[in-house]
């Protein structure tokens, strides 16, 4: 597999992904408007809460501009039920737990802290436009401590 990040004008790779319910998500299925696809390294940890529980917050203006979000994480679909129950999370929260999507998008984090080899998603952040898949934004971090900047996401969808 090619190790060449996505970028900005880059299609953004479909994929099919099963939420808390164990329901099917597909990137293709939206066909205007925009949508935020949100990695983050694991479900319940602090700074993880902070960004869905962020996205959370602002979505119901989101919303209102045609602009979808899915979270998405390596945990099963039943931690991040827990995760996203215990937050009200008002979107879905996908499961990548073959971890095949971090890998079309280049953002595997090869290791969490001290779980070695324990592959998970970096933090980062695509904007797709629903039209014909083109990416808009990105933003990815090596350091899981570290919030994407809301303001500039804010930017980019209004």
């Amino acid at each position: 597999m090619s190790k060449k990040n996505l970028n900005v004008g880059d299609k953004a790779p479909d994929f099919e992904l099963l939420d808390t319910n164990q329901e099917v998500h597909r990137l293709s299925t939206n066909k205007e408007g925009l949508t935020i696809l949100a990695f983050f390294p694991a479900a319940g940890s602090p700074v993880c809460t902070v960004e869905m529980c962020n996205f959370r917050d602002t979505l119901s203006s989101l919303k209102k501009d045609n602009v979808n979000i899915f979270g998405i994480s390596v945990d099963t679909p039943f931690a991040n039920k827990v995760f996203a129950e215990h937050h009200n999370l008002n979107f879905p929260v996908l499961s990548d737990y073959d971890k095949k999507v971090i890998e079309q998008y280049h953002v595997v984090m090869p290791s969490l802290g001290k779980l070695k080899d324990f592959k998970v998603a970096k933090r980062s952040i695509f904007i797709v436009d629903n039209n014909n898949l083109d990416i808009k934004y990105r933003w990815v971090t090596d350091n899981p401590l570290i919030e994407p900047n809301y303001e500039e996401i804010k930017a980019i969808i209004s």
